[in-house]
């Protein structure tokens, strides 16, 4: 059996293709992104596609598009941290045989493996302990972030009753001197409004910053709130408190910790001019930040959102160590 995995993390690819019991008749290729795995399809017989969505150069759903490339009846399977009911609709309109979500669990994975006569590797086979495990950590957390995304993307488009589609999360260093340029951005800007929210747990501490803006920013209601009348200012708390929390309750699911949110707070662009000019402004963070970034879009409502998530380097390091306890 010829088996083509497609994601652009890989860590991801490793966890399915350690799934996949190995033999002489069994062969596995991978791919980093849509248009690698395309000329891959159009170049070899592939019984078996498992696709990410979510990628950089061509994604899941171009994938899925541009199919058939060649007369091989190949199995299309999507594997993906977008759980929205619409993108498993959308997949499976455009051919996909099945859709599992990301992070898998073992009884969900055997039976796909059944269905499609994959080859399945045994489970809870022993194994010696690494005394030094070495962990790729901006890998482990992209990773990590392109999960909780999906959920929280699923979440959000069940509130606003619109499709969110699925941004690729940025996970870098950033500059002090950038960000200061970003918060004066949004100072300048008259339709932006901006949200800071603190959060801590577990040796994790770190600030969220989310950036409002768009024509339909006005018009947007939660299902939650619909049927309470609320200032536009309680709004914009309410879908920032809904961006940074489901983004957060799942990624610390995923390291089997908790984490705590403080209140959201309203940034005040005349307080927020003012923090910015003083000698105390970052003061509790390095020159260089460690940020997660993302940007939400609704598909059929013009209205944006930038979320930031600051963290200082001994909140990394508290994530390494738990990272070589989990993996």
């Amino acid at each position: 059996m010829n088996i083509l995995v497609c994601d652009d993390s890989k860590i991801a690819r490793k966890a399915i293709i350690s799934k996949i019991g190995l033999s002489p008749d069994t062969y596995i290729a991978q791919a980093e992104n849509g248009q690698i795995a395309l000329d891959l399809l159009k170049q070899s017989n592939f019984d078996i596609l498992f696709l990410d969505l979510t990628m950089p150069v061509m994604d899941g759903f171009e994938v899925l598009a541009a199919l058939p490339v060649s007369r091989y009846p190949t199995n299309v399977i999507v594997v993906s941290g977008d759980i929205q009911t619409a993108a498993k609709e959308r997949c499976l309109r455009l051919g996909a045989r099945d859709f599992i979500e990301k992070p898998f669990n073992t009884s969900d994975l055997a039976k796909l493996f059944a269905r499609f006569k994959i080859p399945l590797q045994a489970f809870n086979v022993p194994t010696i302990p690494c005394a030094t495990q070495s962990v790729d950590v901006l890998a482990s957390i992209r990773e990590m972030s392109n999960i909780a995304l999906g959920t929280s993307a699923s979440l959000i488009a069940e509130q606003v009753g619109q499709f969110i589609e699925m941004p690729l999360p940025n996970v870098s260093t950033l500059h002090q001197s950038e960000l200061k340029m970003t918060v004066q951005d949004i100072i300048n800007n008259s339709e932006y409004r901006a949200v800071s929210q603190r959060f801590v747990g577990n040796g994790i501490n770190g600030e969220a910053l989310v950036c409002l803006h768009g024509s339909g920013l006005s018009n947007i209601t939660l299902d939650t709130f619909s049927e309470e009348k609320t200032t536009t200012k309680e709004m914009i708390l309410d879908i920032s408190n809904l961006l940074v929390s489901s983004f957060l309750v799942s990624f610390s699911k995923q390291l089997d910790i908790s984490i705590s949110l403080r209140q959201p707070i309203v940034l005040e662009k005349e307080l927020l001019q003012v923090s910015l000019n003083s000698d105390q402004f970052l003061t509790a963070y390095d020159q260089e930040i460690f940020t997660i970034e993302f940007i939400y879009k609704a598909e059929n409502l013009d209205i944006t959102c930038d979320v930031i998530f600051l963290m200082d380097k001994e909140s990394i390091q508290a994530i390494e160590q738990i990272l070589q306890s989990v993996l």
